[in-house]
């Protein structure tokens, strides 16, 4: 795994390093369009390619929210934002999150949130059930009066596979899978209020796409152009580019959810390599 090792810790740099510029860009007034095409720009310049289009989540939105051409969205006084963004280098990616609170009112949650991902990723060795993650981030979210997004998940990651292999429920379990050696995993817990649901919903709003499994249908330049990974309408105008109506009918939706209560939600995720003898950190 040497190889792929470096790509995943160059990557991690690149993830790090637009985490500490893009968190002081969350600002009352900023427009949303305006943020995530900065943020995108900045991840090709630093030599990485994007793994999906950045998703901000603002308030009861918990994901898969990527703003339209033209659109108008700007961040509010007391929004509670989260940031979802991911990028590789060579099919290697690093997924991560993190959330802002223009309102102190929420400060608690995220630092809830923060700690539940802090403790997972503290804890996590190769050997360890899959269910030991969820009964952390619960435990945390318990003793501080949060509720956890029941049906949002965390997940393994394959070489240009975002969503593979297992997925890392935020909630205790009876799932007795060990993590093995060489295993990624995205860690992601949502918390929210107690007047919350502690679960998402759909929306019909649908932003964010990805070109079919089989790939006979779709023109090499398309597959050159994302990779196989998740896209969205505004990388398609930036490059000029259409997808046709048989192909489009066939690609996987990524509609928005919200939460169905309409409480907020904050997030916060990293990346995990796990080693026999360490767990690597990403995003440290």
């Amino acid at each position: 795994m040497p190889e792929a090792l470096e790509n995943y810790v160059q990557a991690g740099k690149v993830a790090r390093k637009i985490r500490e510029t893009f968190k002081d860009k969350v600002k009352e007034g900023k427009k949303v369009l305006e943020f995530c095409e900065e943020l995108e720009a900045d991840i090709l310049s630093l030599g990485a390619s994007l793994a999906f289009p950045c998703n901000v989540g603002i308030n009861q939105v918990a994901a898969h929210f990527t703003p339209v051409p033209s659109d108008e969205l700007e961040f509010g006084p007391t929004d509670l934002v989260k940031v979802d963004y991911g990028l590789h280098i060579d099919g290697y990616i690093v997924d991560t999150a993190f959330t802002v609170p223009l309102s102190r009112n929420d400060s608690k949650l995220v630092e809830t949130t923060e700690l539940a991902l802090k403790e997972v990723t503290r804890s996590t060795k190769v050997g360890d059930r899959i269910s030991k993650i969820g009964a952390i981030v619960a435990s945390i979210a318990k003793s501080n009066s949060f509720k956890i997004i029941e049906n949002l998940q965390g997940h393994e990651i394959e070489r240009y596979k975002l969503h593979s292999g297992v997925s890392i429920s935020n909630v205790p379990n009876f799932n007795i899978r060990k993590l093995q050696e060489g295993m990624v995993l995205a860690i992601e817990p949502f918390l929210t209020y107690g007047f919350g649901a502690g679960r998402v919903e759909e929306t019909n709003v649908v932003n964010i796409l990805q070109l079919p499994r089989d790939l006979k249908l779709v023109s090499k330049e398309l597959t050159d152009a994302f990779d196989n990974l998740p896209l969205c309408k505004r990388w398609l105008n930036r490059l000029s580019l259409s997808i046709p109506s048989n192909v489009e009918k066939r690609m996987k939706a990524y509609p928005v959810l919200i939460e169905a209560n309409g409480a907020p939600v904050a997030q916060a995720e990293t990346t995990l390599v796990l080693l026999r003898d360490q767990t690597i950190d990403l995003l440290i």
